[in-house]
C-alpha cells in the first residue's frame, strides 16, 4: 500500500473551543494539530501505540506557529500535516489549517524526538521512522535556534499541573504549556490583542501535581516579542521557553 505523505482531517470549531469573542483559543487549534498528527501516525503505523510496543514513544521538542486569523464557532476547518524531514534524533512535521474557502489561517512547523520509555533518553529515529514518508516541504523555514531567556522579570504567575493536563504518556500534554504561557500575560494584552506567532522549546517533562511558575519579560518596543520561561518548582527544572508576538 502506498504511503500517505500528506494527511488531512476536517473539524468544526465547537462552542467549548472559543473565547468571549467567539473565536477559537490557541490551545483549541493546537489540539486539532495534535489530533491530525495522531490520525496520520496511526494510519501509517508509527503512532505512540506502535512505538510503545518497541519500548519507546514520541515527545515534542519545538513548535513554531503563525496565525493569520482565528476561526469562529461553527466554522469548518481543514487540517493538513506531513513529515517534512528527519535527522539523527529529530523528526520534523508541518501543519496547515485552512478555512472553507481554502484560505490558510495557520501554519506551523515542529520538531519531535523518540525517547526510551525506561530511561527517558532520546533514541535515533532512523530505524523507527520510514524515509518514504518524508515530504521535503516546509511551511516555516526554521532551524530552531536557542530561544532567549528572561533577562528582566516583569511578571510571574503560578499554576499547578492538573489531572486534565495529562496525556496517555502520563505527563503534561504539550498544549498545556502554551495555555500557561497565555495565562501568564496581563489582562490588558489578553483582552485587546491576539497571539499571532509563537515559538516553544520544550525542555523537560511535567507531571500531575507539579507546581509550575511562568516568568515573563515584556517587550520594550511595539514590534518586539514577549519572552517567557516555564519552571517546574517541584523538580527545579526549566520545562519550556517561549517567544510570542501579539497584535
Amino acid at each position: 500500500m502506498a504511503r500517505q505523505h500528506e494527511y488531512q482531517a476536517d473539524y468544526e470549531i465547537m462552542s467549548f473551543n472559543v473565547d468571549y469573542q467567539n473565536r477559537a483559543h490557541l490551545s483549541a487549534l493546537m489540539n486539532y494539530l495534535q489530533d491530525t498528527a495522531r490520525l496520520h501516525s496511526i494510519a501509517e503505523k508509527f503512532s505512540v501505540f506502535d512505538l510503545q510496543e518497541k519500548g519507546v514513544t514520541w515527545v515534542i521538542s519545538r513548535y513554531h506557529l503563525k496565525v493569520q486569523r482565528y476561526p469562529e464557532m461553527g466554522e469548518k476547518i481543514v487540517v493538513k500535516t506531513w513529515a517534512s524531514g528527519k535527522h539523527s534524533f529529530y523528526a520534523l512535521r508541518e501543519f496547515e489549517i485552512s478555512d472553507a474557502w481554502q484560505e490558510r489561517i495557520l501554519a506551523a512547523t515542529s520538531s519531535w524526538m523518540i525517547i526510551d520509555l525506561k530511561d527517558r533518553r532520546p533514541v535515533k529515529i532512523n530505524d523507527l521512522f520510514p524515509d518514504e514518508l518524508v515530504l521535503n516541504r516546509r511551511l516555516i523555514e526554521d532551524d530552531f535556534p536557542v530561544l532567549p531567556v528572561v533577562e528582566r522579570l516583569d511578571l510571574k504567575s503560578d499554576f499547578k499541573a492538573l489531572f486534565e493536563d495529562l496525556d496517555f504518556n502520563r505527563h503534561v500534554n504539550n498544549v498545556a504549556y502554551s495555555r500557561w504561557a497565555v495565562e501568564g500575560l496581563p489582562p490588558e494584552v489578553l483582552f485587546s490583542r491576539r497571539l499571532m506567532e509563537i515559538e516553544i522549546n520544550y525542555r523537560s517533562e511535567a507531571f500531575y501535581g507539579d507546581a509550575i511558575e511562568v516568568i515573563t519579560q515584556k517587550p520594550l518596543q511595539e514590534n518586539e516579542p514577549w519572552v517567557q520561561q516555564i519552571f517546574n518548582l517541584s523538580t527545579g527544572k526549566e520545562v519550556a521557553r517561549l517567544r510570542s508576538t501579539w497584535k
